[in-house]
């Protein structure tokens, strides 16, 4: 069911039960006083009929021919069923019926009026039907009751009324739903035209689908509204202008002019437009944007394409350093082994050999026993290579395993792991005043997920870049940087990943990387 159609069901279930709980309520209060009014009323005619004094002399007589007709009459100009007049033995004078003159009254709830003088209304069934009876006693001179009356409304008669003004109520119920349904009619309309009839979650996977594309360009694309206000930019944009702040979220509605006035000449062009920030070119062109809210929006890029290629030589810089490192650490070791030979001592210079290839071979035959991905292998010994040059002790969990992937999916998993180990190694290293410096990596490759974990020794994330730490440019160090966790961030998204971090109880960092295995072969 689509989210108007629920929205509508729902605000009209509620009015339903609410309005029934409401009527419910009201159709009691309304029995309640139509009762008590009949009650009111009754007992006031009682009273104005025990005190005439046609009845009084017609209870001191004992008879009066008349008194039926006399009562009749006063019966017919009021909203009562009946009235009757009864002695103090509780036999009629007058009744409605001629022959049930002289004969009992029907019930036990005249005695109370008779023998304790007390008026009052009750329910019980007399000759015409059951009926609301309203008694008061008539007294005589010396105080003492000499008869009754009784003013009676058949509840045929009450629930006639009763159902009338129930009628009423439900008429007035009716009109309300009537105007709840409409409503609710008018909010369907009004969401399906809001929301371009579309479902919540089909307005999310859009807007999520929407930014991964945007931070997919390599093009910088902003837009704003009608006074240069952001509206929307991505993290290509809010780097290479090098706009302030945290990340490109919390720019949302400022002014472009005073964040960036060396583009204010640009903001007064149509068309293409060049400008330039902080010393580089771009080139670009305005696009009118139409709708509810029209502005415009710029995409521009430097003119020589670099902006394009600076990932692929972010990814590659890798590799260059792990050569770098490598050749290092064995020229060094090649002088000590001809510094040796050179001074004659063979001996040593074998024995130097020896450890060396000892070490090194424990170490591959470790590493490779636990990684079988040959590249990934080869990354992970470069970055062992590097830590020992930094004085950072980096350690690969026993536990760790890593299977054979497709050449595609190990550039993706070279591309996550060297960036975490290179970011771990730099926030040991720098922290390294404090604790040693650490950085533990674990592999887990054995159930339905491939899970890789970097954890290292450093003071932790910023707490300005919590937020927007994988965001494009976004980083604490000045110079090119803040590209790596995009890239990761960006890779595991494309692989249907997960990529966390958090602080753990040591006071360390650790990094997360949550893989699904059947998206990856």
């Amino acid at each position: 069911m689509k989210l108007r159609h629920q929205l509508v069901a729902l605000s009209l279930g509620l009015s339903l039960l609410l309005i029934l709980i409401l009527g419910g309520l009201l159709a009691l209060f309304i029995r309640h006083l139509l009762e008590n009014s009949l009650q009111e009323k009754g007992s006031d005619l009682a009273r104005v009929l025990a005190a005439d004094n046609r009845v009084v002399q017609a209870l001191q007589l004992g008879k009066d021919p008349g008194l039926r007709d006399y009562v009749q009459g006063i019966c017919k100009r009021t909203d009562a069923a009946y009235m009757v007049v009864t002695d103090e033995h509780a036999r009629r004078l007058s009744h409605p019926s001629p022959e049930l003159v002289g004969e009992i009254f029907r019930g036990e709830d005249i005695w109370p009026a008779i023998q304790d003088l007390s008026s009052y209304c009750s329910k019980d069934v007399g000759t015409l039907g059951p009926a609301i009876r309203c008694f008061s006693p008539v007294v005589g001179a010396d105080g003492r009751a000499i008869g009754a009356v009784v003013v009676g409304y058949l509840m045929q008669t009450v629930e006639g009324i009763y159902l009338e003004r129930i009628a009423l109520l439900i008429s007035a119920i009716g009109a309300v739903l009537g105007c709840g349904l409409l409503l609710a009619f008018w909010l369907q309309h009004l969401l399906r035209r809001t929301l371009l009839d579309l479902e919540p979650e089909t307005i999310v996977n859009r807007f999520a689908q929407q930014d991964l594309v945007l931070e997919g360009i390599s093009e910088g694309i902003i837009a704003l509204d009608g006074q240069h206000r952001i509206k929307m930019l991505n993290s290509a944009a809010f780097y290479q202008l090098r706009l302030p702040g945290t990340g490109r979220h919390a720019l949302l509605g400022q002014s472009l002019a005073e964040l960036a006035p060396s583009l204010l000449p640009a903001l007064s062009q149509e068309g293409g437009v060049h400008f330039t920030v902080q010393g580089e070119d771009f080139v670009g062109h305005w696009q009118e944007l139409s709708g509810r809210e029209p502005g415009r929006m710029l995409i521009f890029s430097r003119p020589d394409g670099t902006g394009s290629l600076g990932m692929q030589v972010t990814h590659l810089r890798q590799y260059a350093e792990m050569l770098r490192i490598q050749t290092h650490e064995f020229a060094n070791k090649l002088g000590s082994l001809s510094g040796l030979l050179q001074l004659g001592h063979v001996d040593e210079a074998v024995e130097l050999i020896q450890q060396e290839n000892e070490a090194c071979q424990n170490m591959l035959q470790d590493l490779l026993r636990a990684i079988e991905n040959k590249p990934v292998a080869g990354l992970i010994l470069g970055k062992f290579s590097r830590a020992r040059e930094l004085g950072v002790e980096l350690v690969l969990d026993p536990g760790s395993a890593l299977g054979e992937y497709p050449a595609e999916v190990s550039a993706d998993l070279i591309t996550c792991l060297g960036n975490l180990l290179d970011n771990g190694l730099r926030a040991a290293w720098a922290n390294r005043e404090h604790c040693p410096p650490r950085v533990l990596l674990s592999i887990d490759d054995f159930g339905r997920r491939l899970v890789i974990e970097v954890e290292d020794s450093g003071v932790g994330v910023d707490e300005a870049l919590a937020d927007h730490l994988f965001d494009y440019g976004v980083s604490r160090q000045t110079g090119d940087h803040g590209v790596g966790l995009f890239l990761v961030k960006k890779t595991v998204a494309r692989r249907g990943g997960v990529i966390e971090w958090r602080r753990t109880a040591e006071q360390t960092t650790l990094f997360g990387i949550y893989l699904n295995k059947n998206q990856l072969v």
